[in-house]
């Protein structure tokens, strides 16, 4: 058992999920278990982010490179740094990696509370 505002990760990883579908058509989502941790990777096939720019991306207003002439299908800037902040907020963390062979993950760390035997 994570403990979350649910209304609030829920938030994060819809941010997550539209602008990695933004980029391709495709994203996957993927939950993980290990230990005392429990990981969220949104994964999509699209253009990555730059090593260079992965912690830029992260700052309210910063959008990649495809996206500089805003259209309808564009955004201002703020899905990942709001999803950020969320999980920031939790006390938890949020990084970008890159996928094999292109694309990005999105990856949100949230510690695993043990349930107690009194509980």
């Amino acid at each position: 058992m994570a403990t979350v505002r649910p209304d609030d990760l829920h938030r994060s990883v819809t941010n997550l999920v539209e602008n990695a579908v933004r980029f391709d058509a495709e994203a996957v989502i993927r939950l993980r278990m290990t230990g005392d941790q429990l990981t969220i990777d949104v994964e999509d096939d699209g253009p990555g982010i730059s090593d260079a720019q992965k912690q830029n991306m992260l700052e309210p207003f910063v959008r990649g490179d495809d996206a500089r002439n805003m259209d309808e299908a564009t955004g201002f800037g703020l899905g990942l740094s709001i999803a950020n902040a969320i999980v920031l907020a939790h006390g938890d963390t949020l990084s970008l990696h890159d996928r094999q062979p292109h694309g990005l993950v999105v990856r949100i760390q949230l510690p695993v509370r043990q349930q107690s035997l009194a509980a």
